[in-house]
């Protein structure tokens, strides 16, 4: 039987958004490399091209492994405790068990048969090199393509030095697999990769640019003297706008006799910062200001930060998008997702780093930027609580990269600790809903180190590090934690609650129900008096109603679950509504009424699926499981008790639930084995082990008989409404959108200044069109929708 685990699939890689010219020689060898080393590194300078080698490789490769490629960027990680974390993360492995975050990666890898691409490694050479080091001894099928400026010194490592492009001049020596020193190049200016990647890039920014008999000395020339270097080539055909290639030619020249040093004298390094220094001094003063103060973003951005983190001064807010928009059209900034991000590259954003360094404010900006990242994540979290809890929290995933560094920011200067603290106070519900656990400790664990008691403010910190210890089963650390924040809870009444609630959830793990039932109580009765502010407190009746199924009270469990549904129905919070719905299903599968309980799970798994949350879908199908088996499609469900088997081993110790949730499973697999034939068991549960999670979720979705050796079956299709979009008129597809934001149909019709009962229609037509059963169906489909 195979072990390859119902696990989330590796990202995709990224996509080339410009043509790759050349390099096929480094390709072969490459290629050659991985076929004899299960490490390879790229080493190059700055803009040699690393990146786009390392891609190119990894998508023509990655076929020939089982488990396809994954494209790991680093340049936005500035901490390197948190290596691990992100390559798991791209790995879509969930952050929600105990222990070092290597050796879980490591455990995850071991049977994989996966190439790594780790991209620009420079700045975390002694945390790659332990990392790769562990994982190629765990995961004896698990290859390595690294990018990095020097050689991480691993074991095994083979290194390739990545050189420029060809130009006319250059000969081959130093290249990978090239042939004796001073063996001459053989070809054309025309065959030249340097020529060639110059005329593609001409051509798009000068449409119907092409290289005639009177451009092409030049073009070469150009090229020779830039040494092939594929950044200052794409650099220096920008300028093609304003100038001819004789032009900018004679202008780089200028340029580099001001080094003081011949071309042979040069290192390449030099002759990129010419190349960049001369595309900065052809920058107007407001240009070469925003280029500087855009360095201190580590990644990605949008334009609203742009706006509050760069301007003021000679850069007036009015006019910023129009000075980003002329470093787009320089190719000083790239511009991705459609115009709602932008980004510099590595090289780039180090030249304006050191200009901003030269501006004296460094200083400043990094606090604007930290400034600007936790009023982000402050709006997010208020706006979390309602019908925009899923793009929100998605828009503050996107921008982790940003939060990393503003909260490092607070926590290494002196002063600022409690600034840091009080965020993170009020990000639980950020790290609760994406499943990020381990992340989340490690903040609180730096917040709390540095601002030790006696400090009024540590309590919301303090619960939520106990919070999410529980959740990761390391209850020693957590009863500490919560002794504090409940000592610090005094006067606090709502702190009190939510130390109630996880002290309830620890009395439910240890299977003392009569406690659970209690602290839970006493917890509603003070949420009653005060009011349900935040997800986590209106996961309240959720829990309760947990509790009283377990100890087999179908009626109060019912009954609690109704109220939450209300509350959360009523606040727009999909979070505790996906929960409490699954805890509905349960106790009416426990009831005997399978149906009802197969439409609150199949309610639950959409929202849950929307949210990222493994752990979410993984109850679920497990809960859907146990409705197959009740309708005797044992088929079915075998093929989900062994999916959902292989989701918890990938969620690492599954999450505490009790011996009683163990026992249901339990009881569930049996009936599955009396069901069927041994063989035929043992069969399906196999094929829903190997399951991607993708397909999980597509074979939970289905009602109709599982067909092929890959557990479809047509239901997958109807469940996703994949292809509908065309089906809906403008008006049902504007209908669903305002469903997605979580409105009424009463408030639907005032929208959009039509009856109720128009809209009412509207929504009952797009159900049977989508062949959904649920508004919550229609709002995950039209997020889905919005976001391709």
């Amino acid at each position: 039987m195979s072990d390859r685990a119902a696990r989330p699939r590796p990202a995709a890689l990224p996509a080339e958004v410009s043509r790759f010219v050349g390099r096929r020689r480094e390709l072969m060898v490459i290629e050659e490399a991985l076929g004899r080393s299960r490490l390879v590194t790229l080493v190059g300078v700055g803009g040699v091209g690393k990146t786009r080698l390392a891609l190119r490789a990894a998508t023509r490769m990655r076929d020939t492994f089982a488990d396809g490629a994954l494209f790991v960027e680093l340049s936005a990680l500035r901490k390197p405790e948190l290596l691990a974390r992100t390559v798991a993360a791209a790995l879509r492995l969930p952050d929600q068990t105990a222990g070092d975050p290597l050796d879980l990666l490591a455990g995850r890898l071991a049977d994989r048969h996966l190439l790594l691409v780790l991209d620009t490694c420079e700045h975390l050479v002694d945390a790659c090199a332990p990392l790769v080091g562990e994982l190629l001894h765990a995961a004896p099928r698990l290859c390595v393509l690294a990018t990095s400026r020097e050689p991480l010194d691993v074991t095994g490592e083979h290194t390739l030095l990545v050189p420029p492009l060809d130009t006319v001049q250059r000969t081959t020596a130093g290249r990978p697999g090239a042939g004796r020193a001073g063996e001459e190049r053989s070809g054309t200016d025309a065959d030249c990769e340097s020529v060639r990647l110059f005329a593609d890039r001409a051509e798009a920014m000068v449409p119907g640019f092409a290289l005639t008999s009177d451009n092409r000395e030049a073009v070469a020339r150009l090229c020779s003297r830039l040494e092939g270097l594929p950044l200052a080539i794409e650099l220096a055909a920008v300028r093609l706008r304003v100038m001819s290639v004789e032009q900018i030619d004679a202008r780089l020249g200028d340029r580099f006799r001001l080094l003081g040093t011949s071309r042979a004298g040069r290192d390449r390094h030099q002759t990129l910062r010419a190349a960049v220094g001369w595309s900065h001094e052809l920058c107007t003063p407001a240009e070469r200001a925003l280029w500087a103060r855009l360095s201190v973003f580590p990644g990605d951005f949008d334009l609203k930060a742009a706006e509050h983190v760069c301007a003021g001064g000679d850069l007036p807010a009015a006019d910023l998008f129009d000075v980003l928009g002329r470093l787009v059209e320089k190719s000083i900034v790239l511009c991705e997702d459609g115009g709602r991000r932008y980004r510099m590259l590595d090289t780039i954003r180090d030249y304006g780093a050191e200009h901003l360094d030269g501006l004296g404010e460094r200083d400043a900006l990094r606090l604007r930027h930290r400034d600007h990242y936790f009023a982000l994540a402050r709006r997010a979290m208020t706006a979390a609580a309602g019908a925009r809890q899923i793009p929100e929290l998605r828009r503050l995933r996107a921008e982790n990269a940003n939060l990393r560094v503003a909260l490092d920011h607070a926590l290494s200067t002196p002063g600022s600790e409690p600034d840091a603290l009080r965020l993170l106070a009020g990000l639980q519900t950020y790290w609760l809903a994406l499943g990020l656990f381990g992340e989340a400790r490690h903040w609180y664990d730096r917040a709390l180190a540095a601002c030790p008691p006696p400090m009024a403010e540590r309590g919301w910190p303090c619960h939520a590090d106990a919070l999410f210890a529980v959740l990761q089963g390391d209850l020693a650390t957590a009863r500490p934690l919560l002794d504090e924040a409940q000592h610090l809870a005094a006067g606090d009444p709502e702190l009190e609650a939510h130390v109630l609630e996880t002290r309830a959830r620890l009395a439910l793990y240890a299977d003392d129900l009569r406690e659970a039932i209690a602290l839970h109580e006493r917890a509603r009765a003070i949420f009653n008096g005060i009011g349900y502010r935040d997800p986590y407190a209106m996961g309240n009746h959720m829990l309760l109603a947990s509790a009283h199924l377990f100890a087999g009270d179908i009626d109060r469990a019912l009954a609690s679950a109704e109220e939450g549904l209300a509350l959360s129905r009523e606040r727009g919070d999909q979070w505790s509504l996906s929960f409490t719905l699954y805890v509905r299903g349960g106790a009416h599968w426990m009831r005997g009424d399978i149906e009802r309980a197969h439409r609150d799970a199949l309610d639950a798994l959409s929202v849950k699926e929307a949210f990222g949350d493994l752990f979410g879908i993984t109850i679920s199908v497990d809960l859907l499981s146990a409705c197959a088996m009740s309708r005797g499609d044992f088929d079915r469900a075998g093929l989900l008790v062994g999916a959902a088997g292989a989701l918890w081993e990938t969620l690492g110790a599954p999450i505490q639930l009790g011996p009683r949730y163990l026992a249901i499973r339990e009881g569930v697999e049996k009936g599955c084995r009396q069901g069927l034939a041994p063989e035929r068991y043992e069969e399906v549960r196999a094929r829903g082990r190997d399951l991607p999670v993708e397909r999980v979720i597509a074979l939970a979705r289905g009602t109709g008989p599982v067909a092929g050796p890959d557990g479809a079956d047509g239901a997958d299709r109807d469940a996703r409404g994949d292809g509908a979009q065309s089906t809906l008129t403008r008006r049902e597809a504007e209908v669903a959108g305002l469903v997605a934001e979580g409105l009424p149909n009463r408030e639907i019709a005032e929208r959009l200044g039509i009856a109720k009962r128009t809209a009412d229609s509207h929504v009952e037509h797009i159900l049977a069109k989508l062949g959904f059963a649920s508004r919550i169906q229609i709002a995950v489909w039209a997020e889905r929708r919005g976001k391709d």
